[in-house]
């Protein structure tokens, strides 16, 4: 990509206009989507560009017809404007007795309490170049630069597969548990939480696979942390797809177990407005495929200083502290990007 794009590209995040800038895992060099006129649909069966889903289920779609990254001059400007603040320690400390109170009467086995965090980033900062630097700095990730008028800007640097693949042959995981990396077995906590995530997984997936393949459960590494995978294979006619679309996220690794119940209670009781995150996105008909990941570490960005968003498992046996700092090293992946330099 040539720095003249990246400096267009900027531009076109303060334009009500939308767009995605993204690279699969594996790759370092971004592509580009976007329709010729900007706007984004919500119609995309047979169609090729980027999908963005929230974490309440709702889709945009941004068409890929333009090969060129082209000047902004064509559309308005817009300014992004936060509707909460960031999560205070005291808020984080009223969620979590909240949530882990209905853990105690029964209600879930399992919730996903989320934070925010603010960090604060001068007029140089360029958000194609922070992407363009996830692309070195985390190779096995998916990474993507999201700007659309309805959600303004955000960057991704996600290691979760939600469906992957083309034609009948499919790809998934359950990512669950979280750690620093170590050699040691893992804690029952995190057994635990990855045994919900693989369970509802299979369930899912069992009644839509003509075949099914699970894999060991392994560890991954993202960034500075590592969590438990187990990998799904299966053979699926691609006309099913839309349906395991509508059951399978958000899954009890963003949301929580079961599923329905979780989700109840965090749009009931919100800890953050979730808006794209831990919702999923990714290109539908890049080359052929279908490549849609878990909106995870993931940042939204305002003129003059970023919003980090992570969040955990929240278990019987969870600790607070505990809980706190691993959100803490999550966030990590995109403070690392939150330095960058036009010049």
């Amino acid at each position: 990509m040539q720095m003249s794009d990246a400096d267009k590209i900027d531009a076109l995040c303060r334009r009500r206009c939308a767009f995605a800038l993204y690279a699969l895992p594996g790759e370092t060099e971004p592509h580009f989507c976007m329709a010729a006129d900007g706007r984004t649909e919500t119609d995309f069966i047979f169609s090729q560009g980027f999908v963005l889903a929230t974490f309440t289920g709702q889709s945009l779609f941004i068409p890929k017809e333009l090969n060129e990254v082209p000047n902004g001059d064509d559309w308005p400007e817009i300014t992004s404007v936060p509707q909460r603040t960031a999560t205070s320690r005291g808020e984080y400390s009223a969620h979590f007795k909240l949530y882990t109170d209905f853990i105690r009467a029964g209600k879930v086995r399992k919730i996903v309490l989320a934070r925010t965090a603010d960090e604060a980033v001068n007029e140089q900062f360029s958000p194609c170049r922070a992407l363009l630097q996830a692309c070195t700095l985390y190779p096995t990730a998916f990474k993507a630069l999201v700007h659309t008028p309805q959600h303004g800007t955000w960057i991704f640097c996600t290691p979760e597969q939600l469906i992957t693949g083309s034609g009948n042959q499919w790809q998934t995981m359950a990512l669950a548990g979280t750690r620093m990396p170590s050699l040691l077995p893992w804690d029952a906590k995190n057994r635990r939480e990855q045994a919900l995530v693989t369970e509802f997984m299979r369930d899912i997936l069992t009644p839509l696979a003509d075949e099914l393949t699970e894999s060991p459960t392994e560890n991954l590494r993202a960034g500075n942390i590592e969590h438990l995978c187990t990998r799904f294979q299966l053979r699926m006619p691609s006309g099913r797809l839309f349906r395991l679309l509508e059951q399978l996220p958000p899954t009890p690794a963003v949301c929580g177990s079961p599923v329905a119940a979780a989700r109840e209670l965090l749009l009931t009781y919100p800890d953050i407005e979730r808006s794209c995150y831990a919702g999923y996105l990714g290109p539908w008909g890049h080359n052929g495929s279908i490549q849609l990941y878990v909106s995870l570490r993931c940042m939204q960005v305002f003129p003059d200083f970023c919003r980090l968003y992570a969040g955990g498992g929240l278990m019987p046996d969870s600790d607070e502290e505990s809980e706190w700092q691993e959100t803490a090293a999550k966030m990590q992946a995109m403070r690392s990007l939150l330095v960058n330099d036009k010049n």
